[in-house]
């Protein structure tokens, strides 16, 4: 008897993902526990393995589609076996779903419906100058590629359209990426830039002003989460905001000695691993800010695992460093180097980015002295981190160059208050004043 295949819940917000690429065909034989397509959810693309075995009798989805939580993806069964009534049966049940999401009234989730509208990639896309290759389409006008190929073609400045895929199929793997980046392919914005039009608006000269046309960008999954999660949290957690400054000298001339001691091992610790292992060691003393709001009361977490915002091109993604508060600021700089690694490269399991008790984002590197961030759904604080600049400061009546960095940290008021708030950076203070108190 055949089987469907249906989208599986890959991560614990999915709600819907896209078939990023397909590792099987019609006609190959299927085992279970095989990996059978790569499925981009909201944090990152993953594998499927196959729950099921048999022949690959249809491919129900095709590359690039974008599904809910138990649509049909595939159909396994017997070789030769004939399916027909059942895909009757499924195009009949989708045709149906659509008409009936057509004739639904708008509702607070109404922009779902308008993104369908989006034209995908290839359907935005100008046509290809007359000397790039003429990429190969699917069905439903997206360009098969990997997803690392994609990645790499955006960093490039490149368009799929400019690649001619090796692959399967025509599709575009890394190495027709590689190829186009050396062969000198330009970006499609130096072959193809978008021309102005004169507005019949002119200044006090007379002239008319440029007027560029509007670009509309398609959600990803992991941009559609952000929007749903930090909306929720917006409109559900009254938030305040407590700002400290903290002087880092000390904190500087530690990291120091510290790196030159763990040279020759490869391991280079940042300011950044200094404060969540900072902020673990004050969640362990204020255990209320390692909390969580629920209706049925405020749970404590017991152990401190911090979260740390890492920023990618279409969004963020927030991996764990669990048990900071037990582990060497070595260990802490050893994880989070290869989980930020990883999650740029969007290879982060599920677990590692799941089961944080508070949260460290750091745009110090950009140049922000403070600003205020959104509590993460499931936690109840988080730290925003600005940059370490030199300043004028007064100590003893003497006018002194300090190294200071400014911290905010962004609470949920139906978990404790200000004064936790307050409490909670003056130890945060404590420590990275005096860092010592961080190899304890």
């Amino acid at each position: 008897m055949a089987i469907i295949v249906e989208l599986p819940r890959l991560t614990d917000t999915m709600e819907e993902g896209v078939i990023a690429q397909w590792h099987i065909a019609e006609g190959d034989k299927v085992k279970r526990g095989q990996v059978i397509a790569d499925i981009e959810t909201d944090k990152a693309t993953m594998e499927f393995e196959s729950f099921d075995a048999g022949y690959v009798l249809k491919l129900v989805a095709s590359e690039g589609d974008t599904l809910g939580l138990g649509a049909p993806i595939a159909v396994l069964g017997k070789k030769d076996e004939d399916v027909g009534d059942l895909l009757t049966a499924l195009a009949n049940r989708a045709a149906g779903g659509a008409e009936a999401e057509a004739q639904e009234p708008a509702k607070e989730d109404a922009a779902t419906s308008t993104e369908s509208a989006v034209p995908v990639e290839a359907e935005a896309t100008p046509a290809a100058p007359a000397e790039a290759p003429a990429a190969q389409t699917l069905d439903n006008g997206r360009i098969p590629a990997s997803p690392l190929a994609r990645r790499l073609a955006r960093e490039a400045g490149l368009e799929l359209s400019q690649i001619e895929g090796s692959g399967p199929h025509g599709r575009i793997i890394k190495a027709d990426v590689d190829r186009a980046v050396a062969e000198g392919v330009k970006p499609k914005s130096a072959d193809t830039p978008k021309v102005a039009t004169a507005s019949s608006e002119v200044d006090e000269h007379g002239r008319p002003y440029a007027t560029h046309e509007d670009t509309t960008v398609k959600l990803s999954q992991m941009r559609k989460t952000i929007v749903k999660r930090m909306g929720q949290s917006k409109r559900e957690a009254p938030h305040i905001y407590l700002t400290m400054p903290i002087r880092m000298d000390e904190a500087a001339a530690a990291r120091k000695q510290l790196n030159a001691a763990l040279a020759e091992q490869g391991v280079k610790v940042s300011f950044n691993d200094f404060i969540i292992k900072a902020a673990a060691k004050a969640l362990r003393v204020h255990p209320r800010v390692n909390a969580h709001y629920t209706p049925d009361g405020i749970i404590e977490y017991g152990n401190a695992h911090v979260g740390m915002a890492v920023a990618l091109d279409d969004g963020l993604v927030v991996p764990v460093v669990r048990y900071a508060d037990q582990k060497t600021l070595k260990a802490i700089a050893s994880e989070t180097r290869s989980l930020g690694t990883r999650a740029r490269d969007r290879k982060l399991a599920p677990a590692e980015m799941s089961g944080s008790t508070f949260t460290v984002t750091n745009l110090g590197m950009f140049g922000i002295e403070e600003f205020m961030a959104v509590v993460n759904p499931g936690e109840g604080g988080i730290l925003a981190v600005g940059a370490i600049k030199d300043e004028v400061v007064v100590e003893d009546g003497q006018m002194v160059i300090r190294k200071m960095m400014r911290v905010t940290l962004c609470s949920d008021h139906r978990v404790f208050d200000g004064a936790d708030n307050a409490k909670f950076l003056v130890t945060l203070k404590g420590l990275l004043e005096q860092p010592m108190g961080l190899f304890v």
